[in-house]
Protein backbone atom coordinates (compact mmCIF):
# COMPACT_ATOMS: atom_id res chain seq x y z
CA UNK A 1 0.00 0.00 0.00
CA UNK A 2 2.81 2.47 0.73
CA UNK A 3 4.15 2.06 -2.83
CA UNK A 4 1.74 4.81 -3.88
CA UNK A 5 3.91 7.32 -1.98
CA UNK A 6 7.09 6.55 -3.93
CA UNK A 7 7.53 8.40 -7.20
CA UNK A 8 9.72 6.19 -9.38
CA UNK A 9 11.44 7.77 -12.38
CA UNK A 10 9.82 5.27 -14.76
CA UNK A 11 6.38 6.59 -13.76
CA UNK A 12 7.21 10.29 -14.27
CA UNK A 13 5.56 12.13 -17.14
CA UNK A 14 8.12 13.53 -19.61
CA UNK A 15 6.85 16.46 -21.66
CA UNK A 16 8.74 18.03 -24.56
CA UNK A 17 8.08 21.77 -24.68
CA UNK A 18 9.43 24.63 -26.80
CA UNK A 19 12.06 25.60 -24.22
CA UNK A 20 13.27 22.07 -23.44
CA UNK A 21 11.85 19.23 -21.35
CA UNK A 22 9.59 19.11 -18.29
CA UNK A 23 9.82 15.96 -16.21
CA UNK A 24 6.78 15.87 -13.95
CA UNK A 25 7.98 14.17 -10.78
CA UNK A 26 4.50 14.51 -9.30
CA UNK A 27 1.46 15.48 -11.26
CA UNK A 28 -1.71 15.60 -9.15
CA UNK A 29 -2.88 12.13 -8.22
CA UNK A 30 -5.15 10.58 -5.57
CA UNK A 31 -2.38 10.70 -2.93
CA UNK A 32 -1.49 14.37 -3.52
CA UNK A 33 -4.25 15.91 -5.66
CA UNK A 34 -2.90 19.46 -5.58
CA UNK A 35 0.88 19.10 -5.55
CA UNK A 36 2.88 19.74 -8.71
CA UNK A 37 6.63 19.04 -8.79
CA UNK A 38 8.88 18.94 -11.84
CA UNK A 39 12.38 19.24 -13.20
CA UNK A 40 12.46 21.79 -16.00
CA UNK A 41 15.33 21.67 -18.48
CA UNK A 42 15.63 24.99 -20.32
CA UNK A 43 17.90 24.91 -23.35
CA UNK A 44 20.33 27.77 -24.10
CA UNK A 45 18.56 30.67 -25.76
CA UNK A 46 15.15 29.46 -24.63
CA UNK A 47 12.83 30.35 -21.79
CA UNK A 48 9.48 29.99 -20.11
CA UNK A 49 7.94 33.29 -21.16
CA UNK A 50 5.80 35.52 -18.94
CA UNK A 51 2.91 33.72 -17.28
CA UNK A 52 1.21 33.47 -13.92
CA UNK A 53 -0.49 30.85 -11.80
CA UNK A 54 -3.75 32.46 -10.64
CA UNK A 55 -4.22 30.38 -7.49
CA UNK A 56 -0.87 28.63 -7.02
CA UNK A 57 2.37 29.66 -5.34
CA UNK A 58 5.59 28.50 -6.99
CA UNK A 59 9.09 27.69 -5.80
CA UNK A 60 11.94 27.47 -8.32
CA UNK A 61 15.39 26.16 -7.37
CA UNK A 62 18.27 26.38 -9.87
CA UNK A 63 20.12 23.07 -9.96
CA UNK A 64 22.38 23.70 -12.98
CA UNK A 65 23.16 26.66 -15.23
CA UNK A 66 22.12 30.28 -14.84
CA UNK A 67 18.74 31.82 -15.51
CA UNK A 68 17.42 35.32 -15.98
CA UNK A 69 14.48 35.30 -13.59
CA UNK A 70 11.74 37.87 -13.87
CA UNK A 71 9.26 38.54 -11.08
CA UNK A 72 6.67 41.10 -12.11
CA UNK A 73 8.84 43.78 -13.79
CA UNK A 74 12.07 43.07 -11.86
CA UNK A 75 14.86 40.78 -13.00
CA UNK A 76 17.77 38.95 -11.33
CA UNK A 77 20.19 36.28 -12.48
CA UNK A 78 20.08 33.05 -10.50
CA UNK A 79 22.82 30.39 -10.28
CA UNK A 80 22.90 26.85 -8.85
CA UNK A 81 21.59 26.85 -5.28
CA UNK A 82 19.62 30.07 -5.74
CA UNK A 83 15.85 29.92 -5.44
CA UNK A 84 12.84 32.15 -5.87
CA UNK A 85 9.37 32.06 -4.32
CA UNK A 86 6.55 33.43 -6.44
CA UNK A 87 3.23 34.37 -4.83
CA UNK A 88 0.02 33.24 -6.52
CA UNK A 89 -1.05 35.44 -9.42
CA UNK A 90 2.27 37.28 -9.82
CA UNK A 91 3.62 37.40 -13.41
CA UNK A 92 7.03 35.79 -13.89
CA UNK A 93 9.35 34.27 -16.50
CA UNK A 94 12.59 32.27 -16.62
CA UNK A 95 15.10 32.54 -19.48
CA UNK A 96 18.36 30.71 -20.11
CA UNK A 97 20.79 33.25 -21.55
CA UNK A 98 23.79 30.96 -20.95
CA UNK A 99 25.57 28.51 -23.25
CA UNK A 100 24.62 25.34 -21.36
CA UNK A 101 21.23 23.92 -20.38
CA UNK A 102 19.70 25.15 -17.14
CA UNK A 103 18.02 22.62 -14.87
CA UNK A 104 15.39 23.82 -12.41
CA UNK A 105 13.37 22.10 -9.71
CA UNK A 106 9.88 23.58 -9.70
CA UNK A 107 6.98 22.99 -7.36
CA UNK A 108 3.55 24.57 -7.27
CA UNK A 109 1.06 24.53 -4.44
CA UNK A 110 -2.34 22.99 -4.74
CA UNK A 111 -5.49 24.50 -6.10
CA UNK A 112 -8.64 23.19 -7.65
CA UNK A 113 -7.59 21.02 -10.57
CA UNK A 114 -10.18 22.66 -12.82
CA UNK A 115 -8.12 25.87 -12.71
CA UNK A 116 -5.53 26.04 -15.52
CA UNK A 117 -1.96 25.40 -14.36
CA UNK A 118 -0.71 28.66 -15.91
CA UNK A 119 -2.02 31.71 -17.76
CA UNK A 120 0.17 32.95 -20.65
CA UNK A 121 1.01 36.68 -20.45
CA UNK A 122 3.81 36.81 -23.03
CA UNK A 123 1.79 38.76 -25.61
CA UNK A 124 0.29 41.28 -23.17
CA UNK A 125 1.79 44.61 -22.14
CA UNK A 126 3.90 45.32 -20.17
CA UNK A 127 5.19 41.72 -20.24
CA UNK A 128 5.65 41.66 -24.02
CA UNK A 129 7.89 44.75 -23.83
CA UNK A 130 10.11 43.99 -20.82
CA UNK A 131 12.88 42.20 -22.68
CA UNK A 132 14.56 43.82 -25.68
CA UNK A 133 14.22 40.70 -27.82
CA UNK A 134 12.99 37.18 -27.45
CA UNK A 135 15.66 34.53 -27.08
Amino acid sequence: MVDQFFLRKNSQLIESVDQGVNTWINYPNPVSPGLFAAKALINPGKGHDFHRHPEREELIVVLEGTIEQWIDQSCQFLSPGDAVVIPAGLPHASFNTGKTPALLFVTLTGAKLEIPLAEDLSTQKPWSTLRPAKL
